[in-house]
């Protein structure tokens, strides 16, 4: 079935757009680059056939132009870009030409997107809260993992160092208790994406800095320490036994348990060395 063209329109509020009329009546709307494209004239003869492939054509523009201008304020993984062009509700066939281009120009590529977000926050985050985030971002487990492995615990160190040493010295200013202080330190590292065994590393060598600087001495008698040991344990058996009625997870006891021993004043290299015999494993994990 054919239908006649009789009258071409501009739309007022988007000069690119054009109204079609057939048979005197509206029609459809399209891009107006497809009224030169399929040649549509005033008083030609369209066939149903030739009005969807107008159609299809005008969906496929709306969909790259709604595409890029998604991707105008940042780089966006495929994921989004398609659950972008869902919830705007183009079709199947159009969001699979859509993102035919964009993957063909570069302007959607998720393993570029997975370095060039590890390269900017590996600076300053950890790898945990990285992977997190991209997560979020949709993009594919398999990529986010490959790139993640070539970061070294060296690496990570470094910067956690770094990150610790200043943040420490930032809440010095204000803070003056040292558990209180490593406390919040410790929670920084960990909030920031750091796991348990880098962020015991950092706060040990953060803590055998500022020995080296003071001169040592000697607190507590041999006898006097191990008595004290002996209660820190007693207390942390006593606290892991009711901890552990709760909490499968080991990380999470762990931390639990170092923030309560932490809470009691003990000192974090003793609190450690009891952890590390009550829970084994954490800090491989």
């Amino acid at each position: 079935m054919s239908s006649i063209i009789t009258k071409i329109e501009i739309q007022k509020k988007n000069k690119d757009r054009v109204n079609i009329y057939m048979n005197d009546e509206f029609a459809f709307a399209c891009d107006a680059a497809l009224v030169y494209i399929h040649n549509i004239t005033k008083g030609a003869t369209i066939e149903k056939e030739g009005l969807q492939d107008i159609i299809d054509e005008d969906n496929y523009i709306k969909g790259k132009n709604c595409a890029l201008h998604f991707l105008e304020r940042s780089f966006k993984s495929a994921k989004q870009v398609v659950d972008k062009l869902t919830i705007k509700e183009f079709d199947i066939k159009t969001i699979d030409r859509v993102m035919e281009f964009l993957k063909q120009y570069d302007f959607v590529d998720d393993k570029r997107f997975v370095d060039l977000f590890i390269k900017e926050k590996i600076k300053s985050t950890g790898k945990n809260k990285i992977k997190f985030t991209l997560l979020k971002k949709s993009l594919p487990k398999e990529l986010i993992k490959e790139a993640l492995n070539k970061i070294t615990s060296e690496e990570q160190l470094q910067v956690a160092l770094l990150l610790g040493e200043r943040k420490m010295a930032t809440l010095a200013k204000s803070e003056k208790n040292a558990l209180k202080l490593y406390k919040k330190t410790w929670d920084y590292l960990v909030r920031n994406g750091y796991d348990f065994g880098i962020v015991n590393e950092v706060l040990d060598k953060i803590t055998e800095n500022d020995n080296n600087e003071q001169p040592s001495e000697e607190e507590h008698s041999e006898d006097n320490y191990e008595e004290d040991y002996k209660k820190l344990q007693e207390l942390a058996s006593k606290r892991y036994n009711i901890l552990i009625k709760s909490e499968p997870s080991k990380i999470k006891l762990y931390k639990k348990l170092g923030d309560y021993l932490l809470r009691r004043g003990y000192k974090w290299d003793e609190i450690k060395k009891v952890l590390g015999d009550l829970i084994n494993g954490v800090e491989d994990l």
